[in-house]
């Protein structure tokens, strides 16, 4: 689709007569980061999944068009070019920060939002070990089996399984059997982390906050604020995995999702 001149590609699991549950990926990850979720939820929910500005099939661009305030409007821009309501919102780590900021804003179309560890912090120590090591590592990598070997240094709790898909989700095929990022590098430099708590604080929406309990870059006490910040939100912290946690234990995450979403009907 088109918005505001920029294509935006998204994955629809075309449920349509079902509420939407509409999804945001992390930095660097795809749509298709959320297959398998998305594949069991579509049972109940029409199911959307966002490739953000510059990642996946979506267009990219020159690096002033990564700003923090792109990627909320992105989500203004889907939501009413598809003419969406009462929507599902999920968004998990900087997808999160978008999808929350878009629910403060816009209370009147999200029903319910579930964000995915993920702070409102202006700093973050953890994001900026990460961003270390993605400017630190290539762009082209010599297999897909070398790409799920450096996905396991990030969510070593994964199956074989889950780490090839992903692999496959993140990177394109470049010749010979290697493969590319299917990300812009430029999202790395323009990428803007706002101090968020105020908008955090406006909040409205019956909310779930999801942590993996061996997440370093949600932290406990984090998490604990951000509950007692705004009114009918909970906390699920999860044992096991961390940051993608939805990744690591599907099952365990689909079960609290649906929990909470069960709650509010």
């Amino acid at each position: 689709m088109d918005a505001n001149g920029v294509r935006l590609h998204y994955l629809d699991w075309n449920n349509s007569q079902a509420q939407t549950m509409l999804i945001l990926h992390g930095l660097q990850d795809s749509a298709r980061s959320w297959d398998t979720f998305a594949s069991s939820m579509s049972e109940l929910y029409h199911v959307i999944a966002l490739d953000s500005r510059g990642h996946g099939d979506s267009e990219w661009l020159d690096s002033s068009k990564y700003t923090f305030h792109d990627y909320v409007s992105d989500v203004g821009e889907l939501v009413g070019g598809l003419a969406l309501t009462n929507i599902v919102l999920v968004g998990h780590s900087a997808g999160g920060r978008y999808t929350f900021v878009y629910a403060a804003e816009h209370p009147e179309v999200v029903d319910s939002l579930i964000v995915v560890d993920i702070d409102p912090d202006p700093v973050n120590p953890d994001t900026a070990s990460m961003f270390e090591r993605y400017n630190a590592e290539p762009d082209e990598w010599k297999s897909l089996d070398a790409v799920a070997e450096r996905l396991r240094i990030r969510q070593p709790q994964s199956s074989e399984e889950m780490l090839q898909l992903q692999a496959e989700a993140m990177t394109r095929n470049s010749g010979s059997g290697k493969r590319t990022w299917k990300r812009d590098r430029a999202i790395l430099g323009a990428y803007q982390r706002p101090d968020l708590w105020q908008e955090w604080s406006k909040i409205t929406t019956s909310t779930l906050i999801v942590r993996g309990r061996q997440s370093n870059l949600l932290t406990h006490e984090t998490a604990v604020k951000m509950r007692e910040a705004i009114p009918n939100s909970r906390l699920a912290e999860l044992e096991g995995g961390g940051h993608w946690f939805y990744q690591e234990f599907p099952g365990a995450f689909e079960a609290t999702v649906r929990w909470f979403l069960e709650s509010q009907s």
